[in-house]
């Protein structure tokens, strides 16, 4: 039971903290896993009632290290150093049920859209390693595969997508140390478990009505039930309705980069039978056909679209009201697209899948920085592409906070891997930037 405090001005404070991280999703609990393991006083409220229930829960896990910018694929390839050393990572005993990191490879067909001479030079320039293979290469080593030049991406009721094609794609690039985690949600909560023996305190069911500000500086949040907590500094990682949040206080006011709400499906399909993806999955990268999809367990794929596409794009005004349901437009989209690359794929009628409602911006960077409110901090725009950086963004959250509150930009200080001799400029995060051109999903 929490005691109820005397706080400024008459108003009962039901809490505080050092640092209030409002979203406890998986970058929310990186972040407070890294603050309180630094001896900060953390409290997380989230407005789920279980640690990943929002926008984590619906990613499809995969943890990749190619991308269009060189410090991208850094920082990924930094925080594979923690997911395939997950245990030792959170300081977790045997006894505690961990998710799982699965090793299969990503394969980033050439579509012929610059998109694989674009990853090639980021990570070259990362000093990530990476394989270039020929169509020889591919078709050996994934069989079942047609890699035909079926694009541009057309929609299925297209006559043109039909059409027998008759050019082979180019090659492709693989990376064999990327993966998977299986269970996006229990990644998360492995994260706030160890961020509660570091220290952390945790309250679900706990939704924030508004951010609370004396003149220029935050002071905390009310919570929808009328619950006030205070905090010397507060950081809001609450995915689609973090923007919301900003704008109840002006908080956007100096924004550049513009985010939306993305409605994202993922296909859950069976694979062909006799295909065991545990020994010959991997996770496709189809620009060709606007399409990715990864293994799921050993009989299944799960996958869903590149998001490159505008026109196949659903943007979500209320994040609170959207379809939770698998569409049959998007089921239709995907499953065929994929049994053009997969010709033994086989359609079931019943749908399956997971919906989720996505936070992106609009060059698909992630946006980690102060706002224009003192003490006032956020991590958005992470949806669908940042699950993989998780225990290193935790780490790069930390160095923002600490500068800032010690009255220095953080900017201007290199950000130290923790896992590597790399160092990183947070600029590339700023709010402040100008979106970048040419940057894609991946």
């Amino acid at each position: 039971m929490v005691v109820p405090l005397v706080g400024i001005g008459g108003v009962d404070v039901q809490g505080r903290a050092e640092l209030l991280i409002v979203g406890a999703g998986v970058i929310g609990a990186g972040a407070a896993l890294a603050l309180a393991r630094s001896g900060h006083d953390v409290l997380v409220v989230d407005r789920n009632s279980g640690v990943g229930d929002g926008s984590t829960g619906a990613s499809a896990g995969i943890i990749r290290v190619h991308a269009s910018d060189a410090q991208s694929s850094a920082l990924a390839h930094d925080a594979l150093v923690a997911w395939t050393g997950w245990r030792e990572f959170l300081g977790a005993d045997a006894s505690e049920d961990l998710a799982r990191f699965v090793r299969c490879g990503s394969l980033v067909l050439d579509a012929g859209n610059g998109f694989v001479g674009q990853a090639a030079a980021a990570m070259t320039m990362a000093g990530v390693t990476f394989e270039k293979w020929s169509l020889d290469q591919m078709s050996g080593h994934f069989p079942y595969f047609d890699f035909h030049r079926f694009g541009p991406p057309r929609p299925v009721q297209d006559e043109a997508f039909w059409e027998e094609p008759s050019e082979f794609l180019a090659g492709g690039l693989y990376t064999p140390q990327s993966g998977y985690v299986g269970d996006p949600t229990l990644a998360a909560v492995n994260l706030m478990r160890a961020a509660q023996r570091a220290g952390a305190r945790l309250r679900l069911s706990a939704a924030v009505g508004s951010i609370d500000r004396e003149r220029d500086r935050v002071v905390g949040v009310t919570l929808t039930d009328g619950t006030v907590l205070r905090a010397a500094a507060v950081l809001v990682v609450a995915g689609p309705h973090t923007d919301a949040l900003l704008r109840g206080i002006g908080a956007t006011s100096d924004f550049r980069v513009r985010t939306r709400r993305m409605r994202e499906e993922l296909i859950h399909i069976a694979s062909p039978p006799g295909l065991d993806l545990a020994l010959q999955g991997v996770h496709l990268v189809d620009g060709d056909l606007n399409i990715n999809f990864r293994p799921e367990r050993g009989d299944a794929f799960l996958g869903g679209s590149n998001g490159d596409l505008a026109d196949e794009q659903t943007i979500i005004e209320d994040p609170d009201r959207f379809d939770r349901h698998v569409t049959a437009t998007a089921w239709e989209r995907t499953t065929l697209r994929m049994a053009r690359r997969i010709p033994d794929l086989g359609i079931p009628r019943a749908r399956s899948g997971v919906v989720g409602l996505y936070d992106a911006a609009e060059d698909w960077l992630p946006i980690y920085d102060r706002t224009c409110v003192d003490g006032l901090f956020v991590a958005m725009a992470t949806s669908g592409t940042q699950f993989k950086t998780a225990p290193i963004v935790g780490e790069l959250l930390r160095h923002v906070i600490e500068s800032e509150l010690d009255g220095k930009d953080h900017t201007t200080i290199p950000f130290a891997s923790p896992f590597s001799a790399r160092t990183y400029s947070t600029a590339q995060f700023s709010r402040l930037r100008a979106p970048r051109e040419q940057q894609s999903r991946g």
